[in-house]
């Protein structure tokens, strides 16, 4: 594996981890499954990161061909999955919950009615907690990042890992949740929400640059197109 590929896999697998929020996932796993026995909160854990792995392979491997299909570049796509991105990492810097997952009522009627297992597990937890928009428009991103089919293969791998790492940290918090201190839970929830905001920002310069948006091209390459229009 040369150079490249390593870099890939170490930026693929930090970014998707960070907009992920793992944390922010294990706070909402606690307080959903606050009722259930430690085999149910197993189970959950299991079913809930099977089904939102299944979902990111999916969109990560046809992601693009869908958005080619409806004619949309990915330049607007990185701008307005930016905008997503910035939005809930400014949520969460304001400590609120995302947007995208379940709001505090819908948590509190799942607590309150003792659903366990599966039924939770697929929905919302699976989907669309884990696998959100900010999710999805990162694995999009990412994977168009790519160069070559052996990195496509490796941004796969890194999409692996994150989820094995989420899958660990929430058997971990299944069985230890009492180690897992809301004073941690929530700094480490509003770090992620200042990275999230600084990756957002990447995210739009990159789709302004975009090949298919080209607003800030270098003065060069602008130059150069208008002198082969001029031949044309």
């Amino acid at each position: 594996m040369n150079t490249g590929c390593i870099q890939y896999f170490i930026m693929y697998f930090t970014r998707l981890f960070v907009i992920i929020s793992p944390l922010a996932i294990v706070a909402l796993f606690v307080s959903m499954t606050g009722n259930s026995t430690m085999n149910g909160r197993i189970r959950t854990a299991k079913v809930g990161s099977l089904v939102a792995y299944v979902t990111m392979l999916f969109f990560a491997i046809a992601g693009q061909e869908i958005f080619i299909f409806l004619g949309i570049t990915m330049g607007a796509f990185y701008i307005a999955g930016g905008i997503i991105i910035m939005l809930i990492g400014l949520s969460m810097l304001r400590a609120e919950d995302p947007e995208e997952s379940v709001s505090q009522d819908e948590i509190n009627e799942v607590v309150e009615t003792r659903v366990k297992g599966p039924d939770i597990a697929i929905t919302p937890f699976g989907i669309p907690i884990i696998c959100g928009p900010s999710c999805i428009t990162a694995l999009i991103t990412l994977q168009d990042q790519a160069h070559g089919f052996f990195q496509n293969i490796v941004g796969l791998a890194a999409l692996t890992a994150v989820a094995a790492a989420l899958y660990l940290l929430l058997i971990f918090s299944a069985r230890g949740t009492k180690w897992l201190t809301p004073a941690v839970l929530r700094l480490s929830y509003r770090l992620s929400g200042l990275i999230l905001a600084a990756l957002a920002v990447q995210m739009i310069i990159t789709g302004i640059k975009h090949d298919d948006v080209g607003l800030l091209k270098p003065s060069g390459e602008c130059a150069s197109q208008q002198t082969q229009q001029q031949q044309k």
